[in-house]
């Protein structure tokens, strides 16, 4: 036997050994591979502000406490939601959902830095869940895109939702990653699976759950998250998104429970294109003028 044969075979009875698991009706090897944890085993991943930057989920040093103020304001109202009444089926307000009209509005950018500084709060945790399915960019910055995520829990029934939570070195913020992505994903996130995740997830009023999740105009999957949160914060980016897409993303989310607020970002007159610059969150109300 020649020494490609016998590394051909080597590579054989390597695959056969491999372990595969599922998603419902997905086969994946252990490109996609995980371990199954109890929850708290294991070790808090690692958030440096150099790599975070680099990857564009951090603002410049420059910047940073400029923006750091910006979000100290738009926060607010977010957490004063957070004590106010509600309609008894809608659901809690600390599930907030971040989406845009269309792709490049600062979303991720946005969704990491009001995390970041939501979990500053002395009396909250934040756990940000990468609901962006179709294109997860937090969960591929931080590493985790071959993590066990939300798509893990909303196709396996037993699943620990608590095992699927990554720690952070912030003590106050941990990160659902998106999971691999279902054909049947928009059917999955509004699914009684979902829900039951949810209230696992977010029992602990203390807890805020801050999704970052797809553009409204892009997929269906933002969409079917909608029905599951009790806040909407819209990403609008300054000078670059019509209101015409404004209005057509508002209009697949209504009529909605959840209170609905504009963010403008990018205000790239001051800052230049890459980083998003915050000037305020704003209520979506309805145009009462017809």
């Amino acid at each position: 036997m020649s020494i490609v044969e016998k590394a051909a075979e080597r590579l054989k009875r390597q695959e056969r050994r491999r372990p595969v698991a599922t998603f419902e009706d997905e086969t994946f090897n252990d490109q996609y591979a995980f371990e199954s944890r109890e929850p708290g085993q294991r070790e808090p991943l690692e958030l440096d502000d150099v790599r975070l930057r680099r990857v564009g989920l951090l603002p410049p040093e420059s910047m940073a406490q400029w923006i750091g103020r910006e979000l100290q304001r738009i926060k607010r109202p977010i957490l004063n939601a957070l004590n106010a009444e509600a309609p008894i089926d809608a659901p809690p307000a600390n599930r907030i959902m971040v989406t845009s009209a269309n792709p490049g509005e600062g979303k991720s950018f946005t969704t990491f830095n009001l995390a970041m500084s939501l979990a500053n709060e002395l009396d909250h945790s934040v756990l940000l869940i990468d609901g962006d399915v179709a294109k997860p960019g937090i969960s591929r910055s931080l590493g985790l895109e071959r993590e066990p995520g939300l798509m893990h829990l909303l196709t396996h029934a037993d699943a620990d939702p608590e095992a699927c939570v990554v720690p952070t070195s912030e003590p106050r913020l941990s990160i659902l990653p998106a999971g691999r992505r279902s054909r049947r994903a928009a059917e999955s996130l509004s699914s009684r699976r979902m829900r039951s995740v949810l209230d696992e997830l977010s029992a602990d009023p203390a807890r805020i759950l801050l999704f970052d999740s797809a553009p409204l105009l892009a997929t269906a999957e933002s969409q079917s998250l909608a029905v599951n949160v009790g806040q909407i914060l819209m990403v609008v980016r300054a000078e670059h998104t019509e209101k015409r897409a404004v209005e057509a993303a508002l209009s697949l989310i209504e009529p909605a429970a959840a209170e609905i607020s504009l963010i403008l970002s990018q205000g790239h007159q001051l800052f230049g294109e890459r980083h998003a610059g915050y000037y305020g969150m704003y209520p979506a109300e309805p145009d009462r003028s017809e």
